[in-house]
C-alpha cells in the first residue's frame, strides 16, 4: 500500500492500516503523533486539526520508512535512536535495553530518598548499567555525587559513553562481569542495579518487539538461577558498601520475597516496594546497625 498523497490524513490513514494487525487503534494513533513530531515538527493537536496540511516528499519518506520497521514490530526508540528517561534523551540501539518507565520510577524514587543527601559528596554506583539511563539520571539530579556505572558488554558501554558525551554529565565507566568476579578498590554510599531477572520461562508472555531487537543478555537468567545477579550484587555490596549505605534494586515482580530475603539473610534491613501498577519491583536496603 501506498499514501494516496502527501496530505496528513493520507499519511494517518497509511499509518493506520499498514499497523492495524500490530497494534491496538490506541497504540496506533500514538505511534503516528510520535512520528510526525520526530519527522515534520507537527505535534498532535496540529495533525489533528489540519488534517488537509501537505507535509514534503523527504518528510513523508521518514514516515513511511519508520511505518515498514514499525511493521516488523521493531521499536519505535531503536527506530528515532533514542527514548525520553528522566528529562533526558538516551541513545539506544539494539546492544542496550530500551528504558521501562518502571525504571525511571525506581530513579525517580532514589532521587526522593536520597533528597536530604543531595548536597553531600555521595559516591554512586550502577551495576549493569547498559545505556547508563539510571547513572546518568541520578548524576542529573544529585549533581554533586561521584557516580560509577559497570557493564559486561563493550558495546553497551560504547553507547552509555555516547550518552555521557551527549548530555555532558560526568559519569566514570567501567568495564567488568558481576557474575565471575568485579574487582574496584572504591567504597559506595549508594549501590543501585536493573540487572537481568526474566527468566526463560517466561518469554512466552513477552512481545515480539523484546524478543527480537533487544539484547538477551540484558534480559534472561536461567530458570534455575534466577537470583544469581542479586546473589553477586549482594556479596558485592558486603564489600563495597560504606557504613550506612543503601541499595536500590528493580526486580521480577514474581520473586519480591526470595529476592529480599537473600539479602536479609546477610544483615540487611530492607523493602519491597510497588510499581505505579501495583506489582512487587523494587527493594530498597541498608545495612543493620
Amino acid at each position: 500500500m501506498k499514501t494516496r498523497s502527501n496530505k496528513i490524513k493520507d499519511i494517518k490513514d497509511y499509518v493506520l492500516e499498514e499497523l492495524k494487525n500490530k497494534y491496538s487503534k490506541t497504540e496506533i494513533n500514538s505511534l503516528i503523533s510520535i512520528l510526525f513530531e520526530e519527522y515534520t515538527g507537527l505535534n498532535s493537536a496540529h495533525i489533528l486539526a489540519f488534517e488537509q496540511d501537505y507535509v514534503n516528499e523527504s518528510e513523508l519518506l521518514k514516515i513511511v520508512l519508520a511505518t515498514e520497521q514499525l511493521k516488523k514490530e521493531k521499536p519505535i526508540q531503536q527506530i528515532l535512536g533514542y527514548a525520553e528517561f528522566c528529562g533526558l534523551k538516551i541513545k539506544v540501539d539494539e546492544n542496550v535495553l530500551i528504558p521501562r518507565p518502571e525504571t525511571e520510577e525506581l530513579c525517580y524514587k532514589i532521587v526522593e530518598q536520597e533528597k536530604s543527601n543531595e548536597n553531600k559528596k555521595l559516591r554512586i554506583i550502577d551495576l549493569c548499567c547498559g545505556s547508563a539511563c539510571i547513572a546518568l539520571s541520578l548524576k542529573k539530579h544529585l549533581p554533586q555525587a561521584e557516580v560509577f556505572a559497570m557493564d559486561v558488554s563493550s558495546k553497551a558501554l560504547k553507547i552509555a559513553q555516547e550518552n555521557i558525551n551527549n548530555l555532558g554529565l560526568e559519569i566514570k565507566l567501567l568495564q567488568g562481569d558481576l557474575l565471575n568476579g568485579f574487582n574496584i578498590e572504591q567504597d559506595f554510599d549508594i549501590i543501585v542495579s536493573n540487572p537481568p531477572y526474566i527468566m526463560q520461562k517466561e518469554k512466552a508472555d513477552m512481545h515480539n518487539n523484546v524478543l527480537k531487537y533487544e539484547p538477551p543478555i540484558a534480559l534472561f537468567v536461567e530458570d534455575e538461577k534466577p537470583l544469581i545477579f542479586y546473589e553477586k550484587i549482594s556479596s558485592f555490596a558486603q564489600k563495597h558498601l560504606s557504613k550506612q549505605g543503601r541499595v536500590y534494586l528493580e526486580i521480577n515482580e514474581n520473586l519480591g520475597n526470595k529476592t529480599l530475603s537473600l539479602f536479609s539473610e546477610k544483615e540487611y534491613l530492607g523493602q519491597v516496594k510497588k510499581d505505579i501498577f501495583n506489582k512487587d519491583r523494587f527493594i530498597f536496603l541498608k545495612k543493620k546497625m
